[in-house]
């Protein structure tokens, strides 16, 4: 796995086989709320013949250093900061739940940066529970067996499931309870409007966690939206229907 210093930081990411080839586009993803780049294994290794994939563990998760962020602002900029570090020419950028409001700020702070986003079951404003926060401070084993059991969809098998948990369970509380305050503070109904760059916003018809009213307000306020529903995947669409999400995201890039 490939590493970079950023802001002090060692940091982990994950390319595809032919690594990052400098007269090909670039995809950098971004994983959700106490995730790691291991989450789009099926779109580093399904898109890298044509893009090059970068999955990288924001820091604090997965094997990157340091802690983790506390606001969706402080992981955009991190993020920029990171693509200027690896000297990437007009990457698209694509965010799951927590990483798509990563990437939302990112658009509207630094719109200069990249050339396109792809928004996963995300949304313009992500409220967590109260019994979510609590109860990751009060018992982090059985929260996260109850987030992860939400996370997919029906007839999801429950080797990927208990993979899911598994992922969650080794990182560590505090980062991803601060992952959900910083959600839970995550607010751009407003502001997306102004958001220019062509997008393609991508959700599950089960999602229960961001559901596809989310997304649908993002296909209808963001500027050059293109909206596709996944039927029957839940939260964790790229994992449980990766064949429809990577030809959505082709599709998407031929468009550019």
């Amino acid at each position: 796995m490939p590493t970079l210093e950023v802001d002090g930081r060692e940091i982990h990411y994950l390319t595809g086989v032919n690594g990052v080839a400098p007269e090909r586009r670039s995809i950098v993803f971004v994983h959700g709320a106490g995730g790691t780049g291991m989450v789009w294994q099926n779109q580093r290794r399904g898109l890298d013949r044509g893009v090059n994939t970068i999955c990288l563990d924001l820091p604090g998760h997965g094997q990157s250093h340091g802690a983790g962020c506390t606001t969706i602002a402080e992981y955009s900029g991190w993020l920029i900061r990171f693509m200027q570090r690896l000297e990437l020419s007009g990457p698209i950028v694509a965010g799951h739940s927590m990483g798509g409001a990563v990437v939302l700020e990112a658009a509207i702070e630094y719109p200069e940066e990249f050339d396109g986003l792809i928004l996963i079951s995300s949304g313009a404003r992500l409220r967590v529970s109260s019994e979510i926060l609590q109860g990751i401070e009060a018992d982090f084993e059985a929260t996260a067996e109850q987030l992860v059991q939400r996370c997919y969809g029906p007839g999801t098998s429950e080797k990927v499931i208990q993979w899911g948990l598994e992922q969650l369970l080794a990182e560590q509380p505090e980062v991803v309870l601060n992952d959900f305050k910083a959600c839970n503070e995550f607010d751009k109904l407003g502001k997306i409007g102004s958001i220019k760059h062509p997008a393609l916003v991508i959700c599950g018809s089960e999602d229960s966690m961001t559901p596809p009213k989310y997304s649908q307000y993002l296909a209808d306020n963001l500027r050059r939206a293109t909206l596709r529903i996944i039927d029957g995947a839940g939260h964790m669409v790229m994992v449980e229907d990766a064949f429809k999400v990577n030809a959505s995201i082709l599709k998407f890039l031929a468009t550019l």
